[in-house]
């Protein structure tokens, strides 16, 4: 399988936790994706134009966060899941994916947001107040125990890497730049600490990528995938584009 996805240092992705918790690492061709770099479109096989974008051996693509970590967990070979059976915890599991996938949303509009000029106040006055109620419920939710793992859990872990790689670099004025999801959230501080010791998470955070990150040998993958399909790269995309991809999901 082939994985299109941002190798950004010091975020962990959701989809690599699971890929990695499901027994199915080895089983992956990482192809990596620039958001801001010259070469790396992937619309030609993807209309969305998003990373995580994912190509099984039959070259079915697959995109979409939430569709490729129950792709891998549905195909688990590790014996373990990390999308509960009970209802109860299947249904409390799914509540803290949204929560953290939405955090993990409007941070990224945030995020762009910042890049113009000027940003609009609005953008941050609106969606800020949202990562704030979430991340108290996050740690309410929490009971500091890191041994009982989800799916709802790989997301949060995913949303707060990325909180905090965009608020120490300044999200806007209205947001103090010493401002720290930890703080008085005790419970998902300690919970935290302790969930990125797991092997799916050292696996790749705070670790920079190791291979051909090239836009050529990006190029090169999506040319094998429409080949076989039948298709052929579209010329405009035989160069570097200037598509801008956003950050993974």
């Amino acid at each position: 399988m082939m994985l299109f996805y941002s190798p950004i240092h010091g975020f962990i992705h959701k989809v690599l936790v699971v890929a990695h918790e499901a027994g199915l690492w080895d089983e992956l061709d990482f192809v990596p994706v620039y958001p801001v770099k010259d070469g790396y479109s992937i619309s030609a096989i993807n209309p969305l134009h998003k990373v995580p974008t994912l190509v099984l051996d039959d070259y079915t693509v697959l995109y979409g966060s939430q569709t490729i970590v129950e792709y891998l967990d549905d195909n688990s070979i590790s014996g373990k899941k990390l999308y509960p059976v009970d209802k109860k915890s299947r249904w409390d599991a799914l509540r803290r994916l949204a929560l953290a996938d939405t955090v993990f949303e409007v941070t990224v509009v945030m995020a762009l947001e910042r890049l113009q000029s000027p940003p609009r106040d609005t953008v941050f006055s609106w969606n800020w107040p949202k990562v704030v109620r979430s991340v108290d419920q996050m740690n309410e939710d929490s009971n500091g125990d890191s041994k009982d793992f989800d799916i709802g859990h790989a997301s949060t872990l995913h949303a707060l890497s990325y909180l905090d790689r965009q608020t120490k670099r300044g999200l806007h004025k209205s947001i103090p730049k010493d401002w720290d999801w930890r703080d008085g959230r005790l419970n998902l501080h300690k919970w935290f600490d302790e969930a990125i010791q797991r092997p799916s998470v050292t696996s790749h955070f705070n670790k920079e990528y190791d291979g051909d990150d090239s836009p050529e040998f990006c190029q090169r993958k999506i040319a094998e995938v429409l080949k076989s399909q039948g298709k052929t790269l579209p010329k405009k995309f035989t160069s570097h584009s200037v598509d801008f991809v956003p950050p993974g999901d």
